[in-house]
């Protein structure tokens, strides 16, 4: 009997607990570790749960208990493995079990051999089969194994359960004891450990702020790649963990421009047993932000510049404990749990308001702010006053002015921009036009740069869902009010009824002349008046107000016929307005020719060292995305009989069709594909369709000056890209396979609900075991497949089967390595060729194929961030059970319940996985049942939404915002 043995020791995570916390949190296995005050919870209950069954155990047994029975004796652990006792203790255990009939024990002189081998074999064990230290995947460190959790792998018993325990033993020793001394003796043993661990923490100091686990040292380094913030967040930092250090002058905390961590965790870390890494974030430029990846590690926290923000005291509070939590969180795995109680984050906000006061009064004396904190609008002290969040009767208030983007395509831009405007000149004559975009973020736009919601007091947006956005910012403001805009068949009583929404119809912002606009400018201010009454007051839009929003529409108007020429590209900042409006007469009708002109273009195609290809032609899978995204163009396409032959009325880009491409048209690209001209000369827009893990084909130089860079974005401020690489200004991530899913939409081959949608979750037949189909030979896919065919016989199509052992030659023409097929006489009986059609080039048959298997191998050609591509969708669309390897990328796209991935440093556990739900088929119908997408409705909103009809177009708003449509 033992509960209590190693109860001064550390006690591991156990992995019942990491494993449970990733489900709860749809996280994938083996990915992360819980939260140390989340896992001391569950172990304390756990443990204490233990304790009482214990006492419930010593209870029954001493209840049943007769001293004249002798067919029982009582073993204690800790005796059976103490090097002085246990050999005693074994013969003991020996002398007994020979009272039983017909046992025959061996020599009493050979019982110490017997127990040496079977209780301390670990001894015997050599030094290499050991368990090597762990080191956590996420952490920015040279070595790291990529599927292990990171975090705190132990952690002591807390006090309150210590003394539990012990009160539990006393009560077991004064009940029992004096009816079996053996039994007080261990009872006795164990309360006395447990109580002298429980009188050493209560006798330790606290973990409070900047102290680490005992005898452990750090240092963090601040990193901030633009100016803007650094400075307050330099003294948050030394304020939270080296209070008594003196202005720029901490031993613990280092500023930086550095942007290699790596490089500088190599040069520092064998100074400290750990290096953290604070890092500035600001805007969209990735000048002055990190890659996204690096935000990953453990011991890096990334901060935006916008959670640096504040007006006054209060928020100056919120901000200082939001970025204390972060902090504490992010590295509880080194400080523990107790790193920055509330006395520490009131020093930190008491730091930073003697520093602000410091500069007020520099200010008031000599007019200058030497590196200067910020508010909330990212501004120095000495011009804040006139960026400070507008208020009324002491109240702030934010105006979103809502309209239809549909709509506003198909009207005059004045007509569009007219409501917004009018607002501005209402509240801010001179100030800039801010939209939001209907992403995920809410990001507010304005010259071009993100800036706060707080910043501006009124904002444009094409977000539709007011409930939405006034549950999202009642928090920030007093008071949300909504202008809508839109037709009369829009204006429908739900949207209109409450009192902090103004419906206004289009029709009532048309003007044609300066008198029109004076009267539109007079009506509209009246009803704003009368909506808005319950917070304003009566008269709060007063003659001045009027005479500001009519001076503010005769400016758009000027502007309008000042970019009368000018390409539709072109923005002015302050009114919103585009280029090639209508005439000079206030109108600025764009006249419907005007739209039908605008031409839509494509090319890149398959050319070169793809033999097979007889005929060159472009590919128009771009144009099926574009179809969807911009619908003004008015493209046709459509597949004629026979063959499949795609027909479109778009325009492919060559010698002679590119002399009438204007600034005005659009190119869709076909990345890292061939082009008869340099896409360098099209005058417009650009959109380039990267479907492949790079961002640039080796093999294809001709539009790219011979630059082979893997984070290559082509040149161009009206040049984008939607693939794998990451969010930028000119970048979005969409995985491939949100792409191929919506090609085959648009085609009609496959329905939506397959995907999206549980209950129409495909199922496949069961009748096979494994699929493999693959002819391009990568290593680790051919030992894969061998190493599942020795779990059942696995089929084959396409020439890899599994002969990791032959290494192919590698193509003079730098086409794909194929795979060696075995040798019928030498291939393995669980490796067996299927005939038929299958194979690389046949997806839609491979669908049918996998639909009759209870698995599919579907293995990337490489781990590449952002990338992932149709094979896994074409697993999930036939309802077979994916086993798949790539960027763990997949995890924030596909559930990770509902398919096996295959780990190359750790194949044991996937190999495991599969034989667990072959020998248990109740498992695998669970499996099956799991929902495709990682987190619903947000991941359908994010990476699939390529129309309305989807995730309310949020990906399509987000493309369109982008390229500037």
């Amino acid at each position: 009997m033992s509960l209590f043995r190693q109860i001064k020791a550390s006690h591991s995570c156990a992995n019942i607990d990491k494993k449970s916390y990733e489900i709860k949190n749809n996280l994938a296995i083996h990915s992360q570790r819980a939260p140390v005050s989340d896992w001391i919870e569950w172990r304390d209950r756990l443990a204490m749960s233990q304790v009482t069954k214990y006492a419930k155990f010593v209870d029954y047994w001493m209840e049943r208990f007769d001293k004249s029975n002798s067919d029982r004796i009582l073993v204690s652990y800790e005796t059976l493995t103490d090097d002085n006792n246990g050999p005693d203790e074994a013969i003991r255990i020996s002398n007994f079990l020979s009272q039983s009939e017909g046992v025959d024990p061996i020599d009493p002189e050979l019982v110490p051999c017997i127990w040496r081998a079977v209780v301390k074999y670990k001894e015997q064990l050599k030094d290499t089969q050991e368990k090597r230290p762990h080191h956590g995947r996420r952490r920015l460190d040279p070595l790291h194994h990529d599927s292990q959790r990171s975090g705190p792998t132990e952690r002591p018993y807390t006090p309150e359960l210590l003394d539990a325990m012990s009160h539990m033993l006393l009560g077991l020793i004064q009940k029992w004891g004096d009816r079996h001394m053996r039994l007080r003796t261990v009872l006795e043993g164990y309360q006395q450990d447990v109580h002298a661990a429980y009188l050493d923490l209560i006798n330790q100091s606290p973990l409070s702020s900047a102290h680490p686990l005992p005898g452990k040292n750090y240092h963090v380094y601040q990193v901030s790649l633009a100016d803007g913030g650094s400075t307050v967040l330099n003294n948050l930092l030394v304020g939270l963990i080296d209070p008594d250090a003196a202005f720029k002058n901490s031993s613990v905390i280092t500023k930086t421009h550095d942007t290699n961590l790596l490089e500088l965790y190599k040069n520092e870390r064998p100074k400290f047993d750990e290096i953290f890494f604070v890092v500035l974030n600001r805007g969209t430029d990735p000048k002055t932000r990190i890659d996204n990846e690096i935000c990953t590690y453990d011991n890096v926290l990334c901060i935006e510049y916008e959670e640096l923000l504040y007006n006054n005291i209060e928020e100056l509070h919120t901000m200082v404990y939001n970025i204390a939590n972060k902090f504490q969180s992010r590295f509880e795995y080194f400080f523990g749990p107790g790193l920055l109680d509330e006395s520490t984050r009131k020093e930190a906000v008491k730091r930073l308001e003697i520093i602000d006061n410091a500069i007020a009064a520099l200010e008031s004396q000599a007019h200058i702010v030497p590196d200067a904190p910020f508010t909330a609008n990212g501004q120095s002290a000495s011009n804040a006053k006139e960026l400070t969040r507008v208020k009324v009767n002491g109240k702030s208030f934010h105006i979103f002015q809502v309209s239809s983007p549909d709509n506003e395509r198909e009207m005059d831009q004045i007509l569009a921009n007219t409501a917004v405007n009018w607002l501005m000149g209402l509240f801010d004559q001179d100030g800039d036009f801010s939209f939001m975009i209907n992403n995920r973020e809410q990001t507010v736009r304005q010259h071009d740069m993100t800036v706060p919601v707080d910043s501006t007091i009124v904002t444009k947006t094409y977000i539709l869902d007011l409930m939405m956005l006034y549950k999202r910012y009642r928090s920030t403001f007093d008071e949300i009010l909504f202008v809508v805009s839109g037709s009369t068949a829009e204006m429908t009583a739900d949207t209109c009824q409450y009192e902090n929404v103004l419906c206004i119809q289009y029709e009532e912002l048309q003007f044609s002349n300066q008198r029109n606009m004076e009267i539109v400018v007079n009506d509209m201010t009246n009803k704003i008046q009368a909506r808005f009454e319950y917070f304003f007051g009566p008269d709060f839009f007063g003659n001045d107000r009027v005479v500001s929003a009519v001076r503010r529409l005769e400016g758009m108007v000027q502007v309008a016929a000042s970019l009368a020429n000018e390409p539709f590209s072109v923005t002015d900042p302050k009114y919103g307005i585009h280029g090639r409006l209508g005439s000079q007469d206030g109108s600025g009708a764009v006249k419907h020719s005007d739209l039908a002109a605008r031409q839509l273009f494509y090319c890149g195609g398959a050319h070169g060292h793809l033999k097979a290809r007889t005929t060159f032609r472009y590919s128009t899978f771009g144009l099926w995305l574009a179809k969807s995204l911009f619908p003004e163009f008015k493209v046709d396409i459509e597949i004629t009989q026979p063959g499949d032959q795609v027909k479109t009325t778009a325009t492919p880009l060559n010698e002679v069709t590119i002399k009438s491409a204007s600034v005005d048209d659009l190119l869709i690209v076909h990345s890292h594909q061939y082009c008869d001209v340099s896409v360098d000369a099209f005058p417009g827009i650009q959109l380039h369709i990267n479907t492949e893990y790079y961002d640039v084909h080796p093999n294809h130089v001709d539009n790219v000056d011979g630059k082979l860079t893997m984070d290559y974005l082509p040149p161009g401020k009206k040049t984008f890209v939607i693939g794998l690489h990451e969010d930028t200004s000119q970048s979005i991530r969409v995985p491939s396979c949100s792409m191929r899913l919506w090609y085959l939409h648009m085609r009609g081959n496959i329905d939506l609900k397959r995907i999206f949608d549980p209950i129409h979750k495909p199922k496949n037949s069961r009748e096979n075991f494994m699929l493999y189909i693959n002819s391009h030979y990568i290593e680790y896919r051919e030992r894969a497949a061998r190493a599942i065919a020795d779990i059942a016989p696995i089929h084959t199509a396409g020439k890899c089967q599994g002969n990791f052992e032959v290494h192919p030659d590698i193509p003079d023409d730098n086409s794909a390595v194929q795979c060696v097929p075995f040798d019928d006489k030498n291939r393995p009986p669980s490796i067996q060729p299927i005939p038929g059609h299958v194979g690389t080039d046949r997806q839609n048959d491979n669908m049918e194929a996998f639909s009759r298997y209870r698995y599919a191998l579907v293995m990337e050609n490489s781990d590449s961030p952002g990338y992932v591509s149709e094979k896994i969708l074409h697993a999930f669309l036939s309802g077979t059970v994916p086993i798949y390897y790539g960027s763990r990328f997949v995890f924030e796209i596909f559930n990770a319940k509902a398919f096996i991935f295959f780990d190359l440093d750790m194949p044991h556990q996937c190999l495991s996985q599969i034989q667990y739900y072959e020998q248990n088929p109740s498992e695998y119908d669970k499996m099956l049942n799991e929902p495709i997408l990682a987190h619903g409705q947000e991941t359908l909103e994010r990476y699939f939404s390529w129309d309305e009809t989807v995730g309310n177009g949020m990906l399509k708003s987000r493309i369109r915002q982008m390229v500037g449509l």
